[in-house]
């Protein structure tokens, strides 16, 4: 009874810690237009608010194994959870300085906490990766909802202060580091591992660039439809208003296929990432060159695409190191290149769109970046299988 308390309460600890690393990001995008009033910013500057935390997501993303290599992964998680409730509690506090800021250490909190979930999932649940990392990212994607959502009826409730309704949002990250601190869900000593392990680098290991490549691909089939769903359909002709819906709907089924992917993977990732990348491809394809025939059925397939396939690529990346004291440098590799990667998927549709008037040739390219992320994320899936069933039979029977 004790040792699944124990379970529980981590489980409970690493879900709440998951929840609040998106709502400082997705908080933003609601009340831009008060911030901008209020503050005498530009488009581009109050758009800077937004793309600087997803930036920082890649660049610091590194920087957790060296910490988790120093520090132990809970206690850094624990500086993280730390950082994003300072910098989001006072970032809307005094002039624009510090809110570009605290912006910024918000985006570093994000990237180490989010590089350290694949390891310390790997270390407590090694048997059971793939449907914790589902019920994680779940958790990921509700916060980002729930920020999205929140944040505009908040200012209401506060009497329409827009800095009230960005700072509210540190007080779920104090919950979580309180949780954090009372459970104090670290990963156990790592087992004695061979100088190989102790000197892996997945920069020179073609496994780890084949799950890198597959976390980049996956991510900039999120980031630009995400950025371009609702403006493709107002070129048509929709309202904004019912455009937003199909935008909402697109993320409303991420959270349910995030959280179904793992029971799809058993012990061979392969068979879901195709199937799962597929279900993005496919819809991408139909909005290109049918956008009008089945929006709302195009929007929930691509939603339930990108949600599974952030699951299975957050999964290969928590096992392909060789141990779990290793996964920070797994992780910490496929979100830098991955994140940077992403970023180039919304300004790559906007050029296109300009250079041809449309929006049919941007969604064509992004069926060919699909394309190619299938092939890499059957490799990745592959070189995932290989590495699980070596840790898991050393002697190879």
């Amino acid at each position: 009874m004790k040792g699944r308390w124990s379970a529980a309460a981590w489980l409970a600890a690493v879900l709440l810690a998951a929840l609040n690393l998106r709502p400082a990001i997705a908080s933003v995008p609601p009340i831009v237009d008060s911030l901008r009033d209020s503050l005498g910013l530009s488009g581009s500057a109050a758009g800077v608010l937004t793309s600087v935390p997803v930036v920082c997501m890649g660049l610091f993303a590194p920087a957790a194994a060296w910490a988790a290599a120093r520090w132990g992964t809970g206690r850094t998680m624990a500086f993280a959870l730390a950082l994003v409730a300072v910098a989001t509690a006072v970032r809307p506090l005094a002039g624009v300085g510090l809110l570009y800021t605290a912006t910024v250490f918000v985006g570093v909190a994000i990237a180490v906490g989010g590089a350290l979930m694949p390891a310390l999932v790997r270390a407590r649940f090694p048997a059971r990766v793939g449907p914790v990392t589902g019920l994680y990212t779940t958790a990921l994607i509700t916060g980002a909802l729930i920020g999205a959502g929140g944040t505009e009826p908040l200012r209401t409730v506060f009497g329409g202060s827009w800095r009230a309704s960005l700072a509210i949002w540190a007080v779920p990250a104090v919950l979580a580091l309180v949780v954090w601190l009372v459970v104090r869900p670290s990963s156990a000593a790592p087992p004695a591992a061979a100088a190989a392990e102790l000197d892996w680098s997945p920069w020179r290991d073609r496994g780890a660039w084949m799950v890198t490549l597959y976390m980049g691909g996956q991510s900039l089939l999120y980031y630009a439809p995400l950025a371009w769903l609702a403006a493709t359909y107002t070129d048509l002709g929709w309202s904004a208003g019912k455009a937003g819906g199909l935008l909402a709907l697109f993320s409303a089924t991420q959270v349910v296929s995030a959280l179904a992917a793992p029971a799809l993977t058993r012990r061979d990732p392969r068979p879901a990432i195709v199937v799962c990348l597929l279900l993005t491809i496919v819809p991408l394809g139909l909005i290109g060159v049918s956008p009008l025939s089945a929006p709302a059925l195009w929007a929930g397939l691509l939603g339930i695409g990108v949600g599974a396939n952030f699951t299975l690529a957050l999964t290969v990346v928590g096992q392909i190191a060789p141990t779990p004291a290793a996964t920070p440098k797994a992780s910490g590799m496929a979100f830098f290149v991955g994140y940077l990667l992403a970023a180039v998927g919304p300004v790559a549709v906007g050029f296109l769109h300009d250079l041809t008037g449309g929006f049919r040739v941007p969604y064509l390219a992004l069926v060919g970046v699909g394309l190619v992320t299938l092939v890499v994320g059957v490799a990745a899936g592959n070189a995932s299988t290989r590495r699980v069933l070596r840790h898991s039979d050393p002697a190879g029977r």
